[in-house]
């Protein structure tokens, strides 16, 4: 029997009109049989501000957050529980912000919770008010993740036991809507998987329910050939596969969040992801085994990204070099993405929504010390890292002979190919980022 997930983010609950249309989805989608929920539209934002003054003078912030979720609260004609629970919620959070601060990320997670633990009981309502039965299921019930606060890490196997627990709740007819992002440790402490983390959430809980679809609603109507904001010529792509997706995602295009397929491929959910504003625009189809794979299937851009490059004669014919550098960078938590070597030079990548998104320097200052004990490191920032996605690329002598004429008047820092069949990338600097990828974009998929 199909049973499906679906997911709407911040935009498209970001307000009562919003709501409606993503009520209507679920609606004309008779196997969704969970809703899993963003916080509304520029609240985690602020939530995020008071966190960071550690909720003192915070009052006007909160204000507005009130105000947001009062906006949709007013629009519903029974209202009366819905005001008593999001007060008891407002009052929640107001309590939490005096709280002394023993652990100051477990403190923030647990306010950073209330976006969407109110969006949740929000949108229940909205869709109890169009003829649906439904209620809320909390998130940290569900989603089990270790103690890394601000950017936990889930335990697949814990969660989908506690969503089995749940699963009769799943086949009672109601539509149950419960929360992105959030989850607990075994501590029942409050954790967050990271900024963008609701697909994540989403996926991971389509696994723990086994569902048979995903949905992922947001405000662009599927994946393009590259970002229409970019190149005027961007088309939809009706659909593709996970591999070719999943690359997409490590490599730009933020509509999809690049651990949300992993679940996804590990259990054959097919993914769907479409735009709540104009649900008859369609979307594209993520699945395992789309119809066709052509040889390119769109192109990237991944801005603000550091180039750091180490020189050292005394890795020339040497063994364990590679292990000691990659052991420093793993001990700060340093997270590399692409590598090239030659003889005696290593380059590699480091992406600024890594580390930087987290709180922590791009390359500690301790990490950079040590490197230079052994090697000469030079660092280069500015840069945007170019990838084309598709099938068999390497082996396509026509696609890079064609990429390699089309990039020959750009100064290309660095090429990065054979590791995967599905992409080729390079970086170039950050001002001609765009120019590449609409001449790229015109000479190979137009």
């Amino acid at each position: 029997m199909s049973f499906t997930v679906a997911k709407f983010g911040g935009t498209s609950v970001a307000d009562y009109p919003s709501m409606l249309r993503c009520a209507q989805i679920v609606q004309n989608n008779p196997s969704i049989r969970l809703v899993v929920v963003s916080a509304c539209a520029g609240v985690t934002n602020r939530l995020a501000e008071i966190a960071d003054k550690q909720g003192k003078q915070t009052e006007s912030l909160r204000n507005e957050i009130y105000t947001i979720h009062a906006s949709i609260q007013q629009k519903l004609k029974s209202s009366g529980a819905l005001e008593l629970s999001l007060s008891q919620l407002h009052d929640e959070l107001e309590s939490h912000c005096q709280k002394a601060i023993a652990n100051w990320a477990a403190w923030r997670d647990e306010l950073l919770s209330f976006g969407e633990r109110c969006s949740s009981l929000l949108f229940s309502c909205v869709l109890n008010e169009q003829g649906l039965l439904s209620d809320t299921l909390d998130a940290r019930q569900l989603l089990k993740t270790n103690s890394a606060f601000g950017r936990a890490q889930p335990d697949e196997v814990s969660t989908k036991s506690h969503c089995l627990e749940q699963k009769q709740k799943l086949d009672s007819g109601c539509v149950w809507v419960t929360q992105g992002f959030i989850g607990s440790d075994d501590k029942t402490q409050t954790t967050t998987l990271g900024r963008g983390g609701s697909d994540y959430s989403a996926a991971l809980l389509a696994a723990g329910f086994n569902a048979t679809d995903l949905q992922i609603w947001t405000d662009v109507a599927g994946i393009y050939t590259t970002d229409p904001r970019i190149c005027s010529s961007a088309r939809a792509i009706a659909e593709m596969s996970f591999s070719e997706a999943a690359e997409l995602a490590t490599f730009g295009a933020k509509i999809l969040h690049p651990s949300s397929l992993a679940p996804a491929i590990k259990n054959s959910i097919r993914v769907f992801i479409g735009s709540s504003q104009n649900a008859a625009a369609g979307g594209t189809y993520i699945s395992a085994n789309p119809t066709t794979r052509p040889d390119v299937r769109a192109v990237a851009l991944r801005r603000n990204q550091t180039l750091v490059t180490v020189h050292s004669l005394s890795m020339l014919h040497a063994s364990g070099f590679l292990a000691r550098l990659f052991e420093i960078l793993a001990r700060y938590n340093v997270s590399v993405d692409l590598v090239t070597t030659s003889e005696v030079s290593i380059a590699l990548t480091l992406d600024e929504g890594g580390s930087i998104a987290n709180g922590q320097a791009l390359l500690p200052a301790a990490a950079l010390e040590e490197l230079e004990q052994f090697c000469r490191v030079e660092i280069e920032t500015g840069l945007s890292l170019v990838a084309i996605i598709g099938n068999g690329i390497g082996r396509d002598a026509h696609i890079s002979q064609l990429t390699f004429n089309t990039v020959n008047d750009y100064a290309v820092r660095l090429i990065c190919q054979g590791a995967s069949e599905h992409n080729l990338c390079f970086l170039v600097e950050d001002s001609e980022g765009e120019n590449v990828i609409r001449t790229l974009h015109d000479r190979i998929l137009s």
